[in-house]
């Protein structure tokens, strides 16, 4: 299972693979051995590569938890890597100037709705995205103007490739 945790500033990609009684998470690029028993409802020990620590987690919200271990505590926000592509595609919809959509995972671009100097407004198609033969629509989050159109229908992307930018 891969999954993304957010801390703070700090983003880390993980796996946690079944390995006999225990598991193997990877963190980013480095790679533990862990065995985790529960304790109580809230309280977790865990052998991480032979050394052991107790850690009370607490759910926060619907992907988010608050960790505490050796008197500190962090929430954590835990989340398909898909969402967090789509995140990072979107994120920046918010802002006033140039938004760059991106494509939020490998696919084939079916179709490009737009062109460069349109005038668009929320909720307008802009690009139609096949992606696990599922097509997605993706549409403006603000009204702009179309600047540069960077792909073709019919044309192979990879997650995070600018499709376009809004101004």
């Amino acid at each position: 299972m891969e999954l993304i945790a957010i801390a703070g500033a700090r983003t880390e990609r993980i796996r946690v693979e079944r390995d006999g009684a225990g598991y193997q998470v990877t963190v980013g690029e480095r790679r533990y051995q862990i065995d985790a028993r529960s304790l109580g409802p809230f309280v977790k020990s865990l052998l991480v590569d032979g050394r052991h620590y107790e850690a009370a987690v607490f759910r926060q919200g619907e992907n988010a938890w608050r960790v505490g271990w050796s008197g500190r505590s962090t929430e954590v926000e835990i989340v398909d890597p898909l969402v967090h592509l789509a995140r990072a595609a979107h994120g920046e919809h918010a802002q006033k100037g140039k938004q760059v959509l991106k494509a939020y995972m490998p696919g084939r671009v079916v179709a490009v709705a737009v062109a460069v100097g349109d005038a668009v407004e929320p909720g307008r198609s802009l690009v139609v995205l096949e992606a696990m033969k599922m097509q997605n629509e993706l549409q403006a989050d603000r009204a702009g103007v179309i600047r540069a159109v960077h792909v073709v229908a019919g044309q192979a992307v990879e997650g995070g490739d600018a499709l376009l930018e809004l101004e």
